[in-house]
């Protein structure tokens, strides 16, 4: 029951690799997907509020949500700010998907399962996984993607500035796939991992 954590920086092909290892029979689990149902609770937004006041609220037909747009502008600009919300989120995401894991063996106990997190090594959650995927490119490679995709240049520096250099988690990986080159390529290598863990 291999319990893999996939990571890489920003702009790297993290959620294009898992989808990838799907398709190819692992069960997977996404940090920001569980991150969205999160900041939908009332304690979490109310935690969240305190931290960074009440204006990134907003309200819809009478009910409070979260303005995630300057929740991001507040954190990117305020390493302070950031690492609070981090300490508040992050327990709340392992607890989760540790959750989804027991739920996933309880039914299949020979499940491999990869949980794609983008801050594995900044959040040091690296002890409760049997194994780590680092997905890497060239930094100009991400920031060419992510300028496609619609960030700008300040926004890319500010998250790249909040995350640990990528060539320092390789040194910690046990699997690396590089992301330089094409999608075929890509898919390939994700291949290559996939038989070493097993995945059917």
């Amino acid at each position: 029951m291999p319990f893999i954590g996939l990571t890489g920086n920003f702009g790297m092909g993290k959620t294009t690799v898992l989808k990838m290892f799907k398709n190819l029979g692992a069960y997977t689990i996404n940090a920001d997907s569980l991150v969205s149902g999160l900041l939908r609770k009332p304690a979490i937004i109310n935690k969240l509020a305190k931290i960074l006041g009440r204006e990134i609220l907003t309200k819809r037909a009478g009910k409070t949500s979260l303005d995630k747009k300057r929740i991001a502008g507040i954190i990117f600009n305020n390493p302070q700010k950031r690492i609070l919300i981090e300490k508040t989120i992050h327990p709340e995401v392992i607890k989760t998907a540790k959750g989804i894991k027991n739920e996933i063996t309880a039914v299949k106990p020979s499940a491999i399962i990869i949980f794609e997190i983008p801050l594995l090594f900044e959040s040091h959650c690296e002890n409760i996984f049997d194994g780590i995927i680092v997905v890497y490119c060239r930094k100009r490679t991400a920031v060419r993607r992510l300028l496609k995709k619609g960030f700008s240049k300040d926004e890319i520096t500010k998250r790249f500035r909040a995350q640990i250099p990528v060539s320092e988690k390789k040194t910690s990986a046990d699997f690396l796939i590089n992301n330089n080159s094409t999608l075929n390529d890509l898919r390939l290598r994700v291949q290559a991992v996939s038989k070493k863990l097993k995945i059917k």
